[in-house]
C-alpha cells in the first residue's frame, strides 16, 4: 500500500488523474514507460501508436438568426415621445390643472359607451401613404384593450397591404379561407368564427389579403362581402376595414354598402383639404347612411404643441413601421387616438 495521504486515501503514482482531482482539469501524468524483456524502456513511439486518437466531432452549427424584417421591426421599435416632449406634456398637464389626463379619461369613456348590434367602421385615404392602415390598426388596438369585447381588423386594400404586421399578427390569416369557410360551413359561435383569422392580443382578430397578391388586385364583390360582414356582426362587437386609399372605386363601394361609419384619413394642407372636401361631398350623396369621420395625420414633427380635434401628431413609434404597441405611443397621440376611436364609434352607433 503507498504513501498514506493527509486525507487517509492511498496515492496511485501510476495514475493518469489530472492534479485538480477531476478529469480533464489540470496537467495530466504521463503514464509509465513500458519495459521490454531486455529491460529496456520501449521506444515513445511506440506507446503513441498504441494511443488512441480523440473521436472526430461533428462541426457545430451556428445559431439561427432571425429573420431580418424581425430583427429591423425590433431595433426600430422605439417611444413615441422623445424625452423633451414627454416634460413639455407633464409640465403642460401639471400647469392646465390635469386636463390632458381628465381629455383622455373622457375619451375612453367615450370608447366603453354601450353599442347595439356589431358596428362595422370602413378607414379609408384620400391618397396612398396618408397613414390609412396605422389608423386602422390603432382603432381596432383602442378597441379591443378597452372594451375587452372581440374586434376583428379586416385588411380589405385592392393591393398588399400592411395591417396584419402593424397588428402583430401570430400567423397568416388569408381572407379567401375565411370567406371559404362561411360559405361552406356552419358558423355557430365565436370559435367558429375566428378558426382561419389571426390573433393580435387584446381580444383583437385580423384576416387579410396581402398572401395572395392575385386576389388582392381584384375588387371584392359586394354579395360576398355582405355575407362575411354581417356572420362578423354576429359575434364581433366592431369590425374594422381597412378600404385602401381609392374612396370613390368600385371595391370601396361595396364595403360601404354594408359600413356604419367611414373614417377618412387626409394629410395637412389647404390641397389636401379641398381634396377632402370633395370626397366627403361626394360620399355623402351616394351613401347618405354611412356617417363620416375625418382624421388628419401629420408625417413631420411640430411645434405645436397642443392636442387638436381630429388631429394625430406626428408620432417616433407610429413612423417607425414596426407592430403598433399602445404602450409605446406618445402622450398627445393616445389622447388624439382615443378621442378618434370614440367618434368613430359613436357615429357607427348612430347609423
Amino acid at each position: 500500500m503507498g504513501e498514506q495521504p493527509r486525507s487517509g486515501f492511498p496515492i496511485d503514482e501510476t495514475s493518469t488523474t489530472p492534479v485538480g482531482g477531476f478529469p480533464g482539469m489540470g496537467s495530466t501524468a504521463a503514464p509509465a514507460p513500458a519495459v521490454t524483456g531486455a529491460g529496456l524502456a520501449a521506444p515513445a513511439a511506440a506507446t503513441k501508436a498504441t494511443t488512441p486518437a480523440p473521436p472526430k466531432l461533428p462541426p457545430s452549427t451556428p445559431p439561427a438568426l432571425e429573420p431580418r424584417s424581425t430583427r429591423v421591426a425590433t431595433s426600430r421599435r422605439k417611444s413615441g415621445d422623445s424625452w423633451w416632449e414627454r416634460v413639455r406634456f407633464e409640465v403642460t398637464d401639471a400647469v392646465t390643472s390635469g386636463s390632458l389626463s381628465e381629455r383622455l379619461i373622457r375619451a375612453s369613456s367615450a370608447v366603453e359607451a354601450p353599442i347595439t348590434t356589431g358596428r362595422r367602421i370602413v378607414v379609408l385615404g384620400t391618397a396612398g401613404g396618408v397613414a390609412t392602415t396605422t389608423v386602422a390598426a390603432m382603432l381596432a388596438k383602442l378597441l379591443g384593450s378597452i372594451r375587452q369585447e372581440p374586434v376583428i381588423a379586416i385588411d380589405a386594400t385592392d393591393h398588399s397591404g400592411n395591417l396584419m404586421r402593424y397588428l402583430g399578427a401570430s400567423q397568416v390569416a388569408p381572407l379567401a379561407k375565411l370567406m371559404h369557410q362561411f360559405r361552406t360551413e356552419p358558423v355557430r359561435t365565436l370559435p367558429d368564427a375566428v378558426k382561419n383569422a389571426a390573433a393580435c392580443g387584446s381580444q383583437v382578430f385580423a384576416a387579410g389579403r396581402a398572401d395572395v397578391p392575385a386576389l388582392a388586385d381584384q375588387p371584392l364583390g359586394l354579395q360576398e362581402w355582405t355575407d362575411v360582414s354581417s356572420t362578423f356582426s354576429r359575434f364581433m362587437a366592431v369590425t374594422i376595414v381597412d378600404g385602401g386609399a381609392s374612396p370613390l372605386s368600385r371595391h370601396a363601394a361595396a364595403l360601404l354598402e354594408t359600413a356604419h361609419a367611414v373614417v377618412l384619413v387626409a394629410p395637412p394642407g389647404n390641397p389636401e383639404a379641398a381634396k377632402l372636401a370633395s370626397i366627403q361631398e361626394s360620399l355623402n350623396s351616394t351613401f347618405p347612411d354611412v356617417q363620416q369621420v375625418t382624421a388628419v395625420v401629420r408625417s413631420r414633427q411640430s411645434h405645436d404643441a397642443a392636442v387638436r380635434d381630429g388631429v394625430l401628431p406626428y408620432d417616433r413609434h407610429l413612423a417607425s413601421g414596426s407592430s403598433l404597441q399602445l404602450s409605446r405611443l406618445g402622450s398627445r397621440t393616445r389622447i388624439a387616438a382615443t378621442e378618434l376611436t370614440g367618434k368613430a364609434l359613436m357615429a357607427a352607433n348612430r347609423a
